[in-house]
């Protein structure tokens, strides 16, 4: 800042139409002086004897009156250059008041008037005219005048319109000191604007129009805090237990890339959580930079739980970053609108006074953000999927993911194998994985594994190689299923993540909620024992995230030994009658010489009809002669008596063959036929009879 003082002097020989114009101007005042003359002639009549003498007229005297004026006008703010007549450098907030000062002052020795306005703009050197302006109308003007011994003289306050052309009269010496508080209109950060105060002499503008008027030209830049909001949270939460938490950090940073950025000082932060969630039982409230924090109710629910955070007293310089953090469940009575991305938002706001409040959000769609009233459109920005945002005032906030994960592994298979397989009789045994909840499942390393584990016998094993699952995704038996092959890994798992998809299956992305996967495992068997069993265990190994602790983890598939069952059963027969009714049985029968015996042979495949593969050829069911051998005759329908030999299929496990459908016969060493085709869970008899030889038999 520095003054503008005008200053003339004119002499009386240089006097042109009454004033005479010298000197020159310089940046501080504006000068005239005139010097109007009085000249005094005295003149004198006498008489000698009463006779009139000529008059007389005495010499000259000529008085010179020097006339000045002078007035300079002062910016007078500190903006440390004490050279210009500027006030510059001053700062404002957007719609702000500056205040700029400046003096006027009569310095001559004549009284003047002054016309003093405001005009928008002015050129200062290195502040040029930015895109902010005065709104005149709601500025104020006070001017004070003082007189010449600074006194006070009187005060008067007007807008910046009233101001306009106003009219101040001094008299020698005595000065106004004008305070303008101006209030500034359309500037947001980083914007400057320029006011020009003019004063204009009525002295000097009948005496020297070029130095009747002078100028201080005010600036402002507009300085305004940038709020850069970061929310995170820390986790997922997991709704199958009621006492999970997760916890938000909230950073607030004052932007010190804007270089227009500021100090800020009772910075308000509040965060009203979303409904569905509410504050924890303990929800260690936190808050950096000795600002202070506390719980209310101001959130989204309807409940009475704690749902929001509001802190205060937060001051930030420009660089500065405070972090608020604190812990937050779900509400029990609510219900979250969106389990995978429920949006929480921070708002920051800061009064600048005048009725301007910066309301900065990281939601986009919050109709109060007002931050375009204060910074460039550039510096604020909105993130909400949780990736960084780097530009300058840039926020964001990261999406809570609410887990409610449900996982079950049910159906345990029984099968039944022959005592040796072939690859083409090995049996597959299953278990299902069943997603019951709401996410998906297995989709990520380690969250969805089994394990397989043999038992005791070690005549039946697992086939190396041949885990598969089948995902069905729909449960819809409409929709084809898709098979993919599983390696365990060094662990002995087999971990869902890593299916390998087969017979054009799409690569695997997961169980989908509702949807199950059917493990499937090959099991052989070599020189087993008929009816022996083996079982295997598959256990469901359940991490990453939320992992549920609840949930059936294990099945037993069992695996058991069938084949061909043969059972040999009699009857006596006290009349050798073929048509004699008879009672089989397994236990010992007390027969005498001359008495029939019957012998009833009966195969049963064991195996289920389930399985087809499992049909018996060629069944040759025999009884070898040797042992009748001295004690009894084998009976034909040839023989006396007569008694057919028959093999035939049979009803059941008590049913006698009717006909000999199989060609049953004693070819001499044995009673023997062979049944072509035995299904499973059918039966094939065999029946013929021996007749005690009558005169007892050797011993």
């Amino acid at each position: 800042m520095s003054k503008r003082l005008f200053k003339q002097s004119v002499l009386a020989v240089s006097v042109i139409s009454a004033f005479g114009l010298a000197g020159t101007a310089n940046a501080a005042k504006s000068t005239a002086d005139s010097t109007p003359t009085i000249d005094n002639i005295a003149t004198a009549t006498y008489s000698i004897a009463g006779v009139a003498q000529n008059p007389v007229q005495s010499n000259k005297v000529t008085v010179n009156i020097t006339q000045s004026a002078a007035f300079s006008l002062v910016a007078k703010n500190d903006d440390d250059d004490l050279t210009d007549d500027y006030n510059k450098g001053l700062t404002v907030t957007p719609k702000g008041i500056v205040t700029f000062n400046h003096t006027l002052t009569n310095s001559g020795n004549v009284q003047d008037t002054y016309t003093l306005s405001l005009a928008q703009g002015g050129n200062i050197p290195n502040s040029p005219q930015g895109s902010g302006a005065y709104d005149l109308a709601t500025s104020n003007v006070t001017y004070t005048i003082y007189n010449a011994d600074s006194t006070l003289k009187s005060t008067t306050t007007v807008t910046g319109t009233e101001f306009q052309s106003r009219a101040i009269t001094l008299r020698p010496n005595e000065y106004a000191d004008i305070s303008v508080a101006a209030k500034t209109s359309g500037n947001v950060g980083g914007d400057t604007q320029n006011l020009t105060l003019s004063a204009v002499s009525t002295f000097f503008s009948s005496a020297d129009t070029t130095k009747a008027t002078l100028t201080n030209i005010n600036n402002s830049t507009t300085k305004v805090p940038v709020f850069k909001i970061t929310s995170t949270v820390s986790s997922t939460l997991n709704l199958n237990d009621p006492t999970s938490k997760v916890t938000y950090t909230i950073k607030v940073r004052n932007d010190e890339r804007a270089a227009y950025a500021t100090a800020a000082n009772n910075i308000v932060v509040i965060d009203n959580l979303p409904a569905g969630l509410r504050l924890a039982e303990q929800p260690n409230l936190s808050a950096s930079n000795n600002a202070t924090i506390v719980a209310g109710t101001n959130g989204a629910g309807t409940g009475f739980e704690q749902d929001s955070i509001r802190v205060t007293l937060l001051n930030l310089a420009p660089g500065q970053e405070a972090i608020i953090t604190f812990d937050v469940q779900k509400d029990s009575e609510e219900n979250l609108a969106n389990l995978k991305s429920t949006v929480n938002h921070a708002v920051a706001t800061l009064d600048l006074g005048g009725g301007q409040v910066i309301y900065d959000t990281t939601d986009p769609t919050d109709t109060n953000q007002n931050t375009a009233n204060f910074y460039p459109s550039t510096d604020d920005s909105e993130v909400i999927n949780g990736t960084a945002n780097n530009a300058i005032g840039g926020d964001s906030t990261a999406p809570l993911v609410a887990n409610q994960r449900a996982i079950n592994l049910e159906s345990p298979s029984s099968k039944q194998i022959p005592t040796t397989t072939t690859t083409g009789t090995q049996i597959t045994q299953t278990a299902v994985i069943k997603n019951t909840g709401k996410e998906t499942e297995g989709d990520q390393t380690g969250e969805i594994k089994f394990t397989i584990t043999e038992g005791a016998n070690d005549k039946i094993t697992q086939v190396d190689g041949s885990v598969r699952i089948v995902y069905d995704a729909d449960n819809n038996p409409a929709t084809p299923n898709a098979t993919y092959t599983l390696v365990k890994n060094g662990n002995g798992e087999y971990d869902l993540s890593t299916a390998t998809p087969v017979d054009g299956a799409p690569a695997w992305t997961g169980m989908a909620p509702n949807s199950s996967v059917t493990i499937q495992y090959n099991v052989s068997s070599s020189n087993a024992l008929l009816d022996s069993t083996e079982t295997t265990t598959v256990n469901l190994v359940v991490g990453g995230q939320d992992a549920p602790a609840v949930g059936d983890r294990s099945v037993q598939n069992t695996t058991t030994v069938k084949g061909l069952g043969l059972i040999k059963e009699q009857a006596l027969n006290t009349t050798c009658s073929a048509t004699a009714s008879l009672t089989f049985t397994q236990s010992p029968v007390a027969a005498k010489p001359g008495d029939c015996i019957v012998y009833k042979i009966t195969a049963f495949n064991q195996f289920a009809t389930t399985d087809a593969r499992f049909s018996f050829d060629n069944v040759v069911i025999k009884d070898t002669t040797d042992r009748f051998n001295n004690k009894a005759q084998v009976l034909s329908s040839s023989t006396t008596p007569a008694y057919a030999i028959r093999l035939d299929d049979a009803a059941n496990a008590t049913a006698i063959p009717a006909t000999n459908k199989y060609s049953a016969a004693n070819d001499g060493t044995a009673v023997n036929g062979t049944v072509t085709t035995l299904a499973p869970q059918t039966y094939a008899a065999m029946v013929f009879a021996v007749k005690i030889n009558p005169d007892g038999t050797t011993p």
